[in-house]
Order: structure tokens, then sequence, then C-alpha cells
């Protein structure tokens, strides 16, 4: 059985593979290929790849090589690859993975750096840079990017159009990143991931194969796609999205709280979006923040009439409220969020019940009291609102497996890029324990585009019993590991 009927196999082959009941003939030596690891520079057939790319190959020291390098989360801008590649098509691609499998050097792609854990960057390996493929095309209700294309360049694309694609909220985050980690943000509750409008894609795989996928070709590798997180399986050079008509006028609010009234407020706030009767009509992101003193605040839409929203904000008794009606891209660019350009450490947890009295308890006094060890040090608790659109496929449906949820909870702490040491370590260490507290009632469940390094179980915690099978499509694709992080998927 060849790789490509291999691919093409349904979940009940994928079970087949993961219970070790046969192998793809021909792979031996493959499978036994020891993974790549990085190695001297002048080991390498440098001018050899340089001949093979129409797109350009940085070195350390190039002008442009620290710019290229330079990750979204500064607490690994540290990390120095061999080399960045920055392929300018498919066929680049395909020929810089040919090319790095031949000098057994790990590969890691890049779209737009955003990995809270520093997966997008490399240590001694080949970087690929794919920020040169970003082009957009819209036909009809069709979406088709690049490797390389940024939210803003979708919502750019769909200006004036009426069309969504349910996207993230920071306008430089790449979509290959959102979407194959599955792909959260403020429209997930009325329209679902980002990986659920996924039709198909073309993948750059380990083995140096073209893989065009969808749900009835290559459908293990697009089931993998959808939810099994970026830099596993190869380099997706391509997406092709359905987009949302959403022709009406979208209500939108900003509401905040001062910290006298933060539990409160957060408690109100779990009640409305429990509430069955707007499961798919009110999406909401809230939380908190330290500066102010655990100050609450909570954005969304609200597909419906204005006059509704402001009957439920009302409930709600913000201490400042900003509501309006605009279109869809209107909204969605009023709520953007860009990286804070700074070192930060995450931790997420994928809630499957509702927001509770003593959780929220909790999270005024662990905020309220937390210890800023300078100007620049702060921290966050946001709440992802799920639990409408999203729930409407099975956990086994896609390779996102958290289909019950309903929040996923990011907690970050930041500080700047001049702090000494003592103050990213007191930072790590109030959130690791406000992490323990809320986890011991939300569970251990997170967010595979939210890692966290220090999570010790991670294959359940991202993705639970599908686990197994992705390690079978990893075994498919790319038995050598050629790609590869701590936290990256391992073969069967």
């Amino acid at each position: 059985m060849d790789r490509r009927t291999v691919l093409r196999a349904g979940a009940g082959a994928g079970a087949g593979l993961a219970a070790g009941l046969w192998a793809p003939a021909g792979w031996a030596t493959a499978a036994a290929r020891p993974a790549a690891r990085p190695a001297a520079r002048k080991d390498r057939d440098w001018a050899g790849l340089k001949q093979l790319l129409r797109g350009r190959l940085y070195f350390p020291g190039d002008p442009q090589f620290a710019a290229l390098n330079l990750p979204a989360n500064h607490l690994y801008s540290h990390r120095l690859p061999a080399a960045i590649a920055c392929p300018r098509s498919h066929e680049d691609v395909l020929a810089t993975v040919e090319w790095a499998g031949r000098n057994v050097i790990s590969v890691v792609p890049r779209s737009g750096g955003h990995s809270y854990a520093g997966y997008s960057t490399s240590d001694g390996g080949l970087l690929v840079h794919l920020g040169g493929m970003r082009d957009v095309t819209v036909k009809g209700t069709t979406l088709t990017v690049g490797a390389g294309a940024r939210d803003l360049d979708v919502h750019t694309a769909l200006k004036d159009t009426g069309l969504l694609l349910p996207g993230g909220r920071c306008p430089d985050v790449g979509v290959s990143g959102l979407v194959l980690g599955g792909g959260i943000g403020l429209t997930t509750r009325s329209h679902g991931l980002t990986c659920d409008s996924l039709t198909g894609t073309t993948v750059v795989t380990g083995d140096a194969y073209t893989a065009r996928c969808d749900e009835n070709s290559n459908a293990e590798l697009f089931w993998a796609c959808r939810g099994g997180a970026g830099g596993n399986f190869g380099i997706n050079t391509s997406f092709t999205f359905d987009l949302h008509p959403v022709r009406k006028a979208t209500a939108w609010f900003d509401l905040s709280w001062d910290r006298k009234d933060a539990a409160p407020a957060l408690k109100r706030l779990g009640e409305l979006i429990a509430d069955p009767r707007h499961r798919k009509n009110l999406t909401c992101q809230f939380g908190l923040r330290t500066a102010g003193g655990a100050r609450v605040y909570a954005q969304g839409l609200f597909f419906g009439p204005e006059r509704t929203l402001r009957q439920l904000v009302t409930l709600l008794r913000p201490g400042r409220s900003a509501i309006g009606t605009a279109g869809i891209r209107e909204c969605v660019h009023r709520f953007y969020e860009t990286s804070p350009g700074a070192p930060y450490v995450s931790s997420s947890i994928v809630a499957g019940q509702d927001l509770g009295a003593a959780v929220a308890d909790e999270l005024v006094d662990a905020l309220g009291s937390w210890k800023q060890a300078s100007p620049a040090s702060r921290a966050t608790v946001s709440f992802f609102a799920m639990g409408g659109a999203d729930t409407a496929l099975r956990p086994t449906d896609t390779a996102y497996v958290h289909r019950d949820a309903t929040f996923v909870v990011d907690l970050a702490a930041y500080w700047s890029d001049t702090d000494p040491a003592p103050v990213s370590d007191a930072g790590r260490q109030q959130l690791r324990a406000l992490y323990r507290g809320l986890s011991r009632t939300l569970g251990t469940d997170a967010y595979q585009n939210f890692p966290d390094p220090g999570l010790k179980n991670w294959q359940t915690a991202y993705y639970g019993k599908n686990y197994a099978r992705l390690q079978t499509v990893k075994k498919t694709v790319d038995p050598g590991r050629l790609f590869g992080y701590p936290q990256g998927i391992a073969p069967a």
C-alpha cells in the first residue's frame, strides 16, 4: 500500500495503523532514519540550496537576518537558526524540504511567528520563513490563501464583501498556525473554528511529497490539519476555505468594570454566556488585567438587534460601556489585538464547565494581589467563550478535540526586554501558582495554539484520544521527524 493510499485512508485505516497491524511497503529505511538534528553550518550544502531557491537565503550576520529571526514572543529571541530560507512558491518549499532531508537538518516553518512557546523558532536548524507567500484570492464564497498570509491580509481581501472567515484577533498572526491548531476568536461561537471552514490544503510533507488534501483525497492528513497544530507534518503551502455571508450589520460591545465590581461582573458574564438562548448569537472575550488592580473587561459581537444587546448589557451593569452597530469587517477591526512585542509566558485551560462563583472570586483575589516586579510586568487572564457553533462537530471529526468546551482560558505574564531575571522569575512563579489553582477546578485540558512548554501531560491535554491517530499520520508523512519541536507529535 503506497503512501497515497495511506493518506487517503479513513478513520478505520488510521486505527489499524495505530494498532501496529501494518505499515507502508518500502518505508523501513525512512522509518529507521534518526530524527533530523542541527549540525554545523559548514557541513551543509548551502550553495546547493541557494541555487534551488527563487527566494532568498539568509545567514547570521546578514543585514535582514535579525529582523526575520525575531519571534513575536521575545522570550525566544536568543534562538539562532543556521539559516533562514524565504521561499516564494510551492516549488521553493518542495525544493527546500527535499534539500533538508538530504542534508539531515531540522526544518521549522514560520508564518506569523506567534507561537506562544517559541515553536516557530530554531536553534541550529533551518527556519523556513513563509512571508513571501502571502497571496489571498476571493472567488465567490471561496477563499484561498498562501502559506504566509496573515489575518490582516484576509480581512483586507474581504473588505466590503460581507463575507467572514472565522479567525483570530491579532492582525499579524499567521493564518497557517491559526487554522492548523484549530483557530478561535470573536466569531467562534457564531461561525465555528477557523479549521471548520477549511475545505482543502496543499502540504509538502516531511518525506518531500506534495499532498493535496480534502475530505476525499489524502483524507487522514486533511483531518490532522484541522487541529493537529503547525510544524508537525510538513509545510502547508496553501489553504482553501468556505466563507460565511454576514450581510446584515452586526452589533458590538466593549465593557469594563473596576476592581470593586470585578467578582460580581465575572459571575454575571458567566451566566449570560451560559444562557442557551445566546449560544450562537452572542460572542465574547472577557477577562482581567492587573493594570488598575484587576479590572474586568468584556468585548464581543451580537448577531441581532442592537436594542436587544443593550438590554443584555444593562443586566451586566458595567462601569463603562460602548455599544454600536457596523459591518462585520469593521467589528472585527475594532477589536484587533497586536502583539505586545515583549517576553511572556503563558498557560491555557480548556474548561468544560460554566464559570462558577468560586473561580471568579479566586481570579479576582489572585490578580488583585499580583506583585508587580517592574513597571512593565503585568498579567492577564482571558476567557474565550465557546459552546456555540464550535460544538457542531464531534471530537473525532477533526483533530481539534475540544468540542465540549465552554471556555478557553489564556493565562499570561509579561515583562520587558530589559527587565532582569528576578522580574521574569516572579512572573513565572505567580502564573504557575494561578494555573495550579484554576486547574484543580477547571481541569488540565489545554489549547494547542496556546502551548505551554512546562505542561507535562500535553499529549492528552492538547489532543485527547485523537493523539494516537495523529501519531499514525505523523509516521506516514514524516517518519524521520524532519519537522519537530519539544511538544511535537511523535510517530506511532
